[in-house]
């Protein structure tokens, strides 16, 4: 009887440790995916801008937008892609708060329309896209980058860049 009853105890133990591996299991999953949220999308996008001397009268804004996936799975943007917009500020504008989507379109393009196979933001990963505008010299514009993330969701940064000369036009 000594033989049955360790094996009774063992097939006890067994089964015992199993349920609560799987209540721990469980526990886990759901602070990983409703807590923590580690299946969210975690996107940062940056913009900057530079000039550089094209002609006597012109400018080469040259400017970079930087998404980067700081979240744990990969992001397709949605249908809108990543919309630049550069909007022309005006130089006698009134003192007081200005609001920069009140003024003048100038350039807007999606900077994705260009990858035909689609687009996607890997875990970890930020990359540079590049978009160039001849605009005219010593003249301020406000420059916004705005990634459609899906499900009517969006992350955007705007940067001010006055486009002067920083060297000497190519002949």
């Amino acid at each position: 009887m000594d033989l049955q009853k360790a094996r009774n105890w063992t097939d006890f133990l067994l089964k015992s440790v199993t349920i609560i591996a799987i209540i721990a299991g469980g526990i886990w999953a759901f602070y990983q995916f409703a807590v923590v949220g580690s299946t969210d999308t975690n996107v940062q996008v940056l913009v900057s801008a530079e000039s550089r001397a094209y002609s006597d009268t012109q400018s080469l804004l040259i400017i970079h937008v930087k998404p980067k996936n700081i979240g744990k799975v990969v992001v397709k943007p949605g249908e809108d892609g990543l919309l630049v917009t550069v909007r022309k500020i005006p130089g006698d504008a009134k003192d007081g708060i200005m609001r920069l989507d009140a003024l003048p379109l100038l350039y807007s393009s999606d900077l994705l329309k260009r990858y035909l196979d689609g687009y996607e933001i890997e875990p970890g990963a930020e990359y540079d896209e590049i978009l160039t505008i001849v605009v005219p010299k010593g003249a301020l514009y406000a420059v916004r980058a705005e990634l459609d993330v899906g499900n009517e969701d969006e992350v955007d940064h705007t940067t001010i860049v006055r486009a002067e000369a920083v060297d000497s036009p190519a002949k």
